[in-house]
């Protein structure tokens, strides 16, 4: 995928490429998956204040 941030899970089978104005809690629900997922699968983005655009997130192992 596009890059990804540090501590991304490396068995990820689906990512998703963060635009400008997307949100932690916007993207899981979109994905179909807990908040608590997201952060446990993307732990670079902290508490969603490390969201870059143009990286792309963990949705799916």
């Amino acid at each position: 995928p596009a890059q990804t941030q540090a501590g991304a899970n490396p068995s990820c089978k689906k990512w998703y490429v963060v635009v400008s104005g997307d949100g932690c809690w916007a993207i899981a629900n979109t994905a179909g998956i807990t908040l608590d997922d997201f952060y446990k699968w993307n732990p670079g983005v902290g508490e969603c204040a490390n969201l870059w655009p143009d990286y792309a997130v963990c949705i799916g192992v």
